[in-house]
């Protein structure tokens, strides 16, 4: 392999750009079929009731309306939309618990009726004429409530309403003992907010039976294979009597990792024999789609004088809301950032995980982490304080070397969190900015930071394995056909930038098809950053293997052996005489038309299957100014220091953390549902009462990508996207801190929570 790398690292323009600027790229929502009706679902109106009858009389007199289906009208089958209990090697942490249709009303906004008609008005009037009654019961909107002996139970097999207790397999040495040893303990509870994914395209489905049997469905699923072996276990159908497109993907951030609205489209398509699609408005999308877990957590910390951190512990009561979805796999992560990221022999952590009688949660960008880390690094601030040290020489007491074990326990190849540190300490300028005057008038100034360490995949909690293959076209340019979704991380643009860097090709030569379970082979999905390091990792496989042929094949029109070789820039050449060569394409072309001898259409297949997972690593500064006045907070700057291996798009990667701040900025100061405490109704369910950062709210950003490749991945690279969410929220509220002297345990820390704390101390 040639030491200059052509293609890798550069900044190469966005994978199906064109088709997104231009409209001409499809989604869910743009599909139409021939007879295609509109499905539209009936939603409770009430936090918990019980389901006395439903009249469909009214509705089925209605011209138009093809099917109205119940609970009486679906496979009784419970499942869970989270498709990690197919994977997972401990599924007995998973529940089932929910059915494709309620038998009881568990939250406002919970399925009891769903309808398929000709047009959208001809389906919103059959949802108004279905007559629901209802038995109302008392509701439990809080897990502290939730908890408690007598509150009313959501589920008949959760006592309390725990669906599952949870001690944190990577507890290690004695706490007690930990604690006893330090000089200061902090112990402080946290309350995190439920945030809404906001992703660009509502949740939407279509749904088709052939003339055969076979079942289509369009949806923007991000692990299409194990989505499709759920819709086939609940209908009893084999997996290869489903296909499964994946259309373009108006954002996902882990929504799209549980299944959705595809159950009940299906349901209705195998109703009226005719496809169905549904498609969410804004306002149904926030009162029926998955959020963030939120979490009341109490951290604890005990550090020396000298900064050496003894003994850690948190303890988790997960508000999980009326179904289980992805309570564990969160929790677990959650626990896992707390207790992982520094060295420390006393770790514990536990969680319990609660139902609530609102909408249910599940795992988005930071999974579980981004709040596990946030109570640990503010934790290590107020320590920091407590002992007279400044918070960068505590971090830096504490972290992690390469050879020790990450967050998972697996031991890391690389760890490069001194180093972003120090960069980052040094570029905003810590040193002064800490000891600067921090008032003007009623505005005052504050520095914070935070660090993290993340995953590039879940291995080894779950079975992970990814399959690639290359094809050479006559004319020199390559067919890759992966599973390997663009949900706005510019995967498949990597993967191509891969393939062409192995194949001695350009990227433009790279043709990617992708997204039907029909032409590409089996895929455990996209998530947990996942993507570059596992499926680029089969890419690379299958590039080798077609590269092996390429090369052989022109060994023989060259009369040298392959390794007498290299191919650059679309021309094979004699390492040993460069001047002497082939064109890529005239190989390829005279190995499938070659009428004098072997034809050969130059193919190679990739598999991986992870053994390791190498972290990312991050180290976050964040300016902010307070008003005293109006509590007001101004975030004059965030620095995002990255290492997530050898880059292979800087423009792909610093748009990936340019978001991750955006949102990050949301999660910290503005975004949380606002769900009455009486009634139960989502009252922030628009982007008018659900405050999400816009262009004028997003501060200046600076971003330095410091590159450590990683042995193990393919050109050394790792995972990204999914843990630029978990250090700015902590960095913010330690600037926060340092401003005005006061830690908001209850996020989002709004003007209000912010004047509140000023005015109690």
């Amino acid at each position: 392999m040639i030491d200059e790398l052509s293609v890798i690292g550069k900044r190469v323009s966005r994978w199906g750009a064109y088709d997104r600027v231009t409209g001409a790229a499809k989604y869910t929502v743009d599909i139409k079929l021939p007879r295609m009706l509109v499905g539209k679902v009936l939603t409770s109106p009430y936090p918990h009731a019980r389901i006395i009858k439903i009249d469909k009389s009214k509705v089925e007199k209605l011209p138009g309306v093809e099917a109205v289906i119940t609970f009486e009208d679906i496979p009784k089958k419970l499942f869970t939309p989270n498709r990690h209990d197919l994977i997972l090697y401990h599924p007995e942490n998973e529940r089932k618990d929910m059915y494709v249709i309620s038998e009881k009303a568990r939250f406002v906004g919970d399925r009891v009726a769903a309808v398929a008609a000709v047009d959208a008005a001809t389906a919103q009037k059959a949802l108004e004429l279905i007559e629901v009654k209802y038995e109302v019961l008392p509701a439990v909107l809080d897990p502290i409530e939730a908890m408690k002996p007598g509150a009313p139970r959501i589920h008949d097999f959760a006592p309390n309403n725990i669906s599952l207790h949870l001690n944190f397999p990577g507890s290690r040495g004695d706490v007690e003992k930990g604690f006893g040893e330090a000089d200061c303990v902090i112990e402080e509870t946290f309350r995190t907010s439920k945030q809404h994914i906001s992703q660009l395209e509502p949740c939407a489905c279509a749904a088709s039976f052939g003339p055969d049997g076979r079942l289509t469905i369009w949806s923007p699923g991000q692990s299409a294979f194990l989505q499709r072996r759920k819709v086939a276990e609940l209908f009893d159908m084999p997996e290869g009597m489903i296909k499964w497109i994946t259309p373009h993907v108006g954002g996902s951030f882990g929504k799209s990792g549980a299944l959705s609205v595809e159950p009940i489209c299906v349901a209705l398509t195998k109703k009226t024999g005719k496809p169905v699609k549904i498609e969410y408005s804004r306002e149904e999308d926030f009162r029926g789609t998955e959020t963030r877990q939120t979490y009341v957590a109490t951290g604890k910390i005990g550090v020396k004088k000298d900064g050496t951190i003894t003994a850690l512990q948190e303890k988790l009561i997960v508000d999980g809301g009326a179904y289980f979805s992805r309570n564990s796999t969160t929790s677990m992560a959650s626990m896992g950032g707390f207790t992982g990221l520094y060295r420390c022999p006393n770790v514990a952590a536990e969680a319990d995980c609660v139902y609530t009688n609102i909408l249910t949660t599940g795992g988005i960008r930071g999974y579980g982490n981004s709040e596990g880390t946030c109570v640990l690094e503010q934790l290590v601030d107020k320590a920091a304080k407590e002992i007279g040290m400044d918070p960068i020489q505590l971090r830096l007491r504490n972290i992690k070397k390469a050879g020790d074990p990450d967050n998972k326990g697996l031991p890391m190849e690389t760890c490069t969190l001194e180093e972003l540190i120090k960069v980052g300490a040094e570029k905003i300028g810590w040193a002064e900015k800490r000891a600067r005057k921090k008032q003007n008038g009623t505005k005052k100034y504050g520095i914070g930071m935070a660090i993290m360490m993340d995953v590039s995949g879940a291995h080894p909690s779950c079975i992970q394995h990814r399959n690639a293959y290359i094809k050479f076209n006559e004319d020199g340019s390559a067919n890759l056909v992966v599973t390997a979704y663009d949900m706005g991380q510019n995967l498949p643009g990597a993967c191509a930038q891969i393939a062409a860097e192995v194949l001695g090709i350009r990227y433009e030569d790279i043709h990617i098809l992708n997204g039907d379970t029909d032409s590409t082979m089996f895929d455990t999905g996209i998530g947990a950053s996942a993507g570059l390091y596992q499926v680029g990792q089969a890419v690379m496989k299958a590039a080798q293997e077609a590269r092996r042929q390429l090369l052989e094949r022109a060994g023989k029109r060259l009369r040298l052996a392959p390794e007498e070789l290299e191919v650059r820039d679309r021309r094979i050449y004699v390492k040993s005489d460069p001047q002497r060569g082939i064109s890529v394409a005239e190989v390829t072309r005279q190995a499938t038309y070659n009428l004098e001898g072997e034809h050969l259409n130059i193919f190679g297949k990739g598999s991986f299957s992870p053994t390791q997972s190498p972290p990312p690593f991050a180290a976050v500064f964040a300016e902010v100014e307070v008003d005293t006045e109006t509590a007001e907070v101004k975030i004059l700057k965030i620095l995002y220091v990255n290492d997530s291996g050898r880059v292979i798009n800087p423009a792909t990667v610093e748009g990936q953390i340019e978001g991750g701040i955006a949102q990050s900025v949301g999660y910290c100061l503005t975004e949380d549902y606002v769900i009455n405490r009486e009634t139960g109704v989502l009252e922030s369910d628009n982007f008018t009462t659900y405050k999400i950062p816009s262009a004028l709210d997003v501060p200046e950003t600076e971003v330095i990508l410091y590159e450590e490749p990683v042995p193990s991945g393919p050109f050394g690279a790792k995972g990204v996207g999914h843990g630029t969410t978990i250090a700015v929220n902590p960095a913010i509220a330690n600037a926060i801190y340092d401003a005005v002297g006061v830690f908001i345990t209850d996020m989002p820390a709004t003007p209000e929570k912010i004047f509140e704390a000023l005015r109690r101390r």
